[in-house]
């Protein structure tokens, strides 16, 4: 078990007002050695990296390099350094923009987004506030039937997609299934009790994103879509009728989520 954790910052922009700063887009050949000449050029220039990502095939000839530098101070032109990067050999293409809003850069290089190879989009917490708050305004409690049927469609869609996939099924296709929550932000989950003979479950969530924006706010647990999700991994990777209930909440002053499925 993972014993702590630390924030990761997905490459979308820095702001910082009255720097030079530049991203830059690199093909390169996926070998160990690569990204150290690369890197060597940039540490001797004096070129600070600020944010970045690399994404390769292992079995690939070709790796994909982004990053977001600060040339701040430094008596280089941008033009020069794609210049030393271009005449290694292991570099096959750079492609680079410039900050336009006034220290404010943000990444339009690289689109569209994905994680573990899936179309993505990323929603600000506090935007998944205001669409549930705005669900429950205009439909009230029938917003959690929604958010709810929701919920549990996207769950049985993931476990088809995860046991076809990678070839799993049952309580490993779950545990894959929640450790890509952690990965994609939406919470640090944790199964706590798993009686397959019973057929009951309890698991656990730190910091769930759908129900962070009503932290202490609410005298009801707040979570219906990851509710409904929960649900439908299990109605589909153990081919039961289940049903899922939050019995603790961090909307209502609770440390964590809680629920029971049975």
């Amino acid at each position: 078990m993972v014993d702590e954790r630390y924030p990761k910052d997905v490459i979308v922009g820095i702001y910082a007002p009255g720097r030079r700063l530049f991203e830059f887009s690199l093909k390169i050949k996926n070998m160990p050695e690569a990204i150290a000449e690369v890197s060597g050029i940039l540490a001797k220039k004096g070129v600070n990296l600020l944010s970045g990502f690399h994404l390769a095939d292992p079995t690939g000839e070709e790796a994909r390099w982004g990053f977001i530098a600060d040339l701040s101070g430094l008596d280089i032109e941008v033009e020069e350094l794609l210049k030393l990067i271009m005449e290694l050999k292991l570099v096959s293409d750079v492609s680079f923009t410039e900050a336009k809003f006034n220290g404010l850069i943000v990444d339009e290089l690289h689109f569209p987004l994905t994680a573990l190879g899936e179309r993505s989009v990323l929603l600000r917490v506090e935007t998944w506030g205001d669409m549930a708050g705005g669900l429950f305004e205009a439909f009230g409690s029938g917003a959690c039937v929604i958010l709810y049927e929701m919920g549990v469609k996207a769950g049985e869609n993931k476990a088809r997609n995860v046991v076809e996939k990678y070839g799993v099924h049952g309580l490993r296709a779950l545990q894959i299934i929640l450790a890509e929550r952690v990965a994609k932000g939406w919470g640090v989950p944790n199964v706590v009790e798993f009686d397959e003979k019973k057929f009951k479950a309890t698991v656990t969530v730190q910091d769930l994103f759908e129900c962070l924006p009503f932290k202490g706010k609410d005298r009801q647990p707040k979570s219906h879509f990851f509710r409904g999700y929960i649900t439908g991994v299990f109605n589909n990777l153990f081919n039961k009728k289940v049903a899922a209930e939050e019995v603790e909440c961090i909307a209502k002053g609770d440390k964590i989520c809680k629920f029971t499925i049975k």
